[in-house]
């Protein structure tokens, strides 16, 4: 197999990059894997007990946003 070739432009800098074919059909046979959707259910709640008032930590970081 061929290896990778870097074009360089009259400065030195790397502009272009050529490779085989063989490894450019691998490079496009590689899927990523598929993530399960999450699920909201299993993290309802999760919070509940160590926030005493929401409301109030809501209003407190919205007002961080406010520039009055």
């Amino acid at each position: 197999m061929n290896e990778i070739q870097y074009v360089y432009d009259a400065g030195g800098h790397k502009k272009s990059v050529i490779i085989p074919v063989e490894l450019w059909e691998r490079t496009l046979q590689v899927q990523k894997p598929r993530l399960a959707p999450c699920n909201p259910q299993e993290y309802y709640g999760i919070y509940r007990d160590r926030i005493k008032n929401p409301l109030e930590v809501a209003r407190a970081l919205r007002s961080e946003w406010n520039r009055g």
